[in-house]
C-alpha cells in the first residue's frame, strides 16, 4: 500500500533530481537518467575493484595497512556536495542518493568477486557526536552493505574518547589525534576478513588507526568501502 501510494505521489508531484532539479522518471530514485549517466566513474575494470592499484590513490595512501580498497567517487563534485548535505545538514535525500550508489557498486563488486568479506563493520563515532549529528554514517553504509550482500554486520570497534575534528589536519596531525582513540568491541571474534566501511578517505589515517587494532587481534584481509577517496597532489 505505502508502495502504492509513493507512486501516486509522484505522479501528481514527481521529485526533482539532486543534480540538475528536472523531474526523476522513478519514485524511488533521486537523479534523472541522464544525471545518472553523467555521473563521473572510476575504471574498477582496469584495477580490479582494488583502487589502491592506481598510483595517484596508492600516493596518497602511503603505508597504508589495507589490502584492498573500494568508493564510488574521487571526492569531487557533486559526491562532495551531497556528502557535505547529509553529514553536516541532515539532507536524508542526499543520503538515500548516496546510499544507492553505494549499493550499485556493490552489486558490481559481488558480480565479480568469489571471496567475499567475512563480516562487515564500520568506522565508529564517539556517543556524544553521534547524538548531536543524530546518525553515523559509516553505520548506515554499513547496514546497507550487510543487507545487500547478506555478509554479518559486526559492531568491532569503539570510539570511548572525544577527539579534536579531522577537518583541516595534515596526515601526521591525524594520526596523532588518533592516537588511542578507538577500541575493539570486548567478547566479539574478530574474522579473518574485514570489509571496514567509512563515508571518506581522506589521508587513511583513521583507516589505518582501526587496521592496526584489527591485525593484531587476528584479521588478515582488512578491505575499506567508502562513499569516496582523496587523490594524492
Amino acid at each position: 500500500m505505502l508502495r502504492l501510494l509513493a507512486k501516486l505521489w509522484h505522479s501528481v508531484l514527481p521529485t526533482p533530481c539532486l543534480w540538475c532539479s528536472l523531474p526523476v522518471q522513478h519514485f524511488q530514485r533521486q537523479l534523472c537518467h541522464s544525471c545518472q549517466h553523467a555521473l563521473p566513474s572510476l575504471p574498477y575494470q582496469l584495477c580490479h575493484y582494488n583502487l589502491l592499484w592506481l598510483p595517484q590513490v596508492a600516493r596518497g595512501l602511503p603505508g597504508t595497512r589495507l589490502d584492498s580498497l573500494l568508493s564510488i567517487s574521487y571526492y569531487q563534485q557533486p559526491y562532495r556536495h551531497w556528502l557535505q548535505r547529509w553529514k553536516f545538514a541532515q539532507d536524508y535525500a542526499a543520503g538515500d542518493l548516496l546510499l544507492q550508489q553505494f549499493s550499485a557498486l556493490l552489486r558490481q563488486y559481488q558480480s565479480q568477486q568469489t571471496n567475499l568479506p567475512d563480516a562487515i563493520t564500520y568506522v565508529p563515532m564517539h556517543p556524544t557526536k553521534q547524538r548531536k549529528r543524530g546518525f553515523n554514517p559509516a553505520h548506515l553504509l554499513a547496514e546497507r552493505a550487510s543487507q545487500l550482500l547478506k555478509i554479518p554486520l559486526l559492531p568491532l570497534l569503539v570510539r570511548p574518547q572525544v577527539n579534536t575534528a579531522q577537518v583541516g589536519l595534515n596526515r601526521r596531525q591525524r594520526l596523532n589525534n588518533l592516537h588511542s582513540a578507538f577500541e575493539l568491541t570486548e567478547n566479539i571474534p574478530i574474522p579473518a576478513r574485514i570489509a571496514l566501511v567509512d563515508d571518506v578517505i581522506t589521508t587513511g589515517a583513521t583507516a589505518d588507526a582501526l587496521c592496526r587494532l584489527l591485525r593484531r587481534a587476528g584479521a588478515t584481509h582488512i578491505s575499506l568501502w567508502a562513499v569516496a577517496v582523496t587523490l594524492a597532489d
